[in-house]
């Protein structure tokens, strides 16, 4: 079993493009956020009945129910020092889910390059939540249909694309 744990934007982007986050259990993975990625997702964009795009608030039921995601905060001596360290070059959110996923032994999920950038230097696998589509597109080839759809739903709901230098723009822009 492979165990991940999801910073705020990677968390944020699969929620907007599946309508939450239950698919996770498909994977068959053990899933993790921190609580200081989770206090940063505090509304979500959905389209109302007449095409607009509304802005409302959530709370973290909303997001976990249902869900396999287990919520923890960086706790022990080792991952508050690294928790510290980090926090003066990437976000909060980011250097929480990274100190957890360094100490724990966790897959950072994020699509922040700097976050992604420093979990490399701390010797921390990372994956994007592009990634995650594909390898959940590819575990049931009933799901591929609705990939336009969701990419489309991460682009307007939660305001991502790609950065041009993603391996996975191409992958993306094909849809």
């Amino acid at each position: 079993m492979t165990h991940y744990c999801l910073d705020a934007c990677s968390l944020i982007n699969l929620f907007c493009g599946w309508g939450g986050i239950q698919e996770l259990h498909a994977f068959g993975d053990s899933w993790s956020t921190s609580r200081t990625a989770l206090a940063e997702f505090t509304e979500i964009r959905e389209w109302c009945q007449d095409g607009s795009i509304i802005r409302r608030p959530i709370d973290e039921a909303a997001i976990c129910g249902g869900s396999p995601l287990c919520v923890h905060s960086a706790t022990g001596d080792d991952e508050l020092a690294t928790l510290s360290r980090l926090s003066m070059v990437i976000d909060d959110g980011e250097a929480e889910c990274l100190a957890i996923a360094k100490h724990r032994g966790l897959i950072l999920v994020s699509d922040d390059g700097l976050a992604v950038s420093h979990a490399a230097k701390e010797g921390v696998p990372a994956v994007s939540s592009i990634q995650l589509l594909i390898e959940w597109s590819n575990l049931d080839t009933t799901s591929k249909p609705r990939l336009r759809e969701i990419a489309s739903r991460i682009e307007l709901l939660a305001r991502y694309v790609p950065p041009p230098q993603s391996p996975y723009r191409a992958w993306w822009d094909s849809l």
